[in-house]
């Protein structure tokens, strides 16, 4: 069977690229979808626009969809011996919700989403993309996942579990998603870890027994077996790794701790920095005494944070220590543009950088917000002291309009 994939000339703000150029991840879309493809088995064949799709049986899916190996290895199963078209469906459920933040995919009776990735055995041409589901049976991906607990803050306690302080966050190598916004690449990105920390227990049978076997299966100590690293990359023997991918040639330094988060090739995590459900693309540096927490970065960036959460950057960024970025709204939902108009996406989210952003020192980034790219932003000159006299004065000082002044 071979696997056509259209252009979907979808372009993602505030990038300006392709969606399939970008991150999600340590990979690119494109890269994720041919792996994906390859590991199948499938012979994959680019196409300008899905009118070209010419063969039957044929598996279809557009550049912009982001899935698993497994999801596609389980639906090409599924498609074997098809007698009518087949959509992919994603079971109702906390990972569909995660995956449409806007509500925007089509639903099937059952409430599950319908993705653009098909099977077309019909003659009937195919003229265009909202053409292509309506012709299709919904096939619902089955729920294989792990569940971990997680502890909720108060503000959402109430509303998620009431009389609960805990809910489930799914753990699964089967996810299918579109990318049509930053929001949608950064959880993307999130998710990924799960994936490739089953993608990379699957290709270790040795590690997958030791954990069956062990007699005390607590969640830290199964978390500090759960450790990846490629024979080229360097840890340091200080250094704290739980449930974590290190890349080709990575380096992690002394007393550093990278938990639930993989590293891209080449990526340096300075001493005495934090890493927490974080993935970083290629070459990407994250200097000394840093924290950075559910993150995503795309390669070649250098970010120094005390504290930066739920956050996307782009391609070689430039992040100041000094500079904040909000990640909550204390009431209400986080905003979002998306089409032109403002959506809700939850009480916590960070913000986006594009390409190349430089976010000097006393910048404070508003939660939501998306920066174009090469911006090059340094906090209001008020606030520097620029004008120093010669002597300085008898009282306690302020700096006022970039001078000395009585306080």
């Amino acid at each position: 069977m071979r696997c056509y994939r259209v252009a979907s000339g979808a372009r993602i703000a505030p990038f300006g690229d392709l969606a399939r150029d970008l991150h999600v991840g340590v990979r690119t879309v494109a890269e994720a979808q041919e792996a994906a493809v390859r590991a199948c088995g499938l012979e994959l064949v680019d196409v300008c626009d899905i009118s070209e799709v010419s063969a039957r049986p044929a598996l279809v899916f557009y550049d912009d969809v982001w899935f698993s190996e497994m999801a596609l290895r389980q639906f090409a199963a599924a498609a074997l011996g098809a007698k009518e078209d087949l959509a992919l469906s994603l079971p109702p459920g906390m990972l569909a919700r995660a995956v449409d933040p806007f509500d925007e995919l089509a639903k099937t009776e059952q409430g599950g989403l319908l993705q653009d990735l098909a099977v077309i055995v019909q003659d009937a041409p195919l003229s265009d993309r909202e053409g292509l589901l309506p012709r299709c049976r919904p096939w619902e991906l089955p729920s294989r996942q792990i569940n971990a607990r997680m502890v909720l803050p108060p503000s959402l306690s109430a509303d998620h579990a009431p009389g609960s302080r805990e809910a489930d966050a799914p753990i699964t190598a089967r996810i299918v998603a579109p990318v049509r916004h930053w929001v949608h690449v950064l959880r993307l990105s999130q998710m990924s870890v799960g994936v490739d920390l089953l993608d990379n227990l699957r290709r270790n049978p040795r590690v997958m027994f030791r954990l069956r076997w062990m007699r005390n299966r607590d969640p830290w100590k199964v978390a500090r077996k759960l450790v990846f690293v490629h024979p080229t990359a360097r840890v340091h023997p200080t250094a704290d790794l739980e449930a974590a991918v290190i890349g080709p040639g990575a380096v992690v330094e002394a007393h550093a701790h990278v938990h639930r988060s993989v590293l891209g090739p080449g990526v340096r995590v300075g001493d005495h920095s934090s890493l927490v459900g974080c993935t970083l693309a290629e070459d990407v540096q994250v200097l000394r005494a840093s924290y950075l927490a559910l993150c995503a970065s795309m390669p070649k960036a250098t970010l120094a944070s005390y504290k930066a959460q739920l956050s996307l950057f782009g391609r070689e960024v430039f992040l100041t220590s000094s500079a904040w970025l909000i990640d909550a709204k204390l009431k209400g939902q986080v905003k979002v543009q998306h089409n032109g108009e403002p959506k809700a996406v939850g009480p916590f989210l960070g913000c986006c950088l594009g390409h190349r952003v430089t976010l000097g020192a006393q910048v404070l980034v508003q939660a939501g917000r998306a920066v174009p790219n090469d911006a090059v932003i340094v906090g209001s000159p008020e606030r520097f002291l620029s004008q120093v006299p010669d002597k300085a004065p008898a009282d306690v000082c302020t700096v006022r309009m970039g001078r000395l002044e009585a306080l």
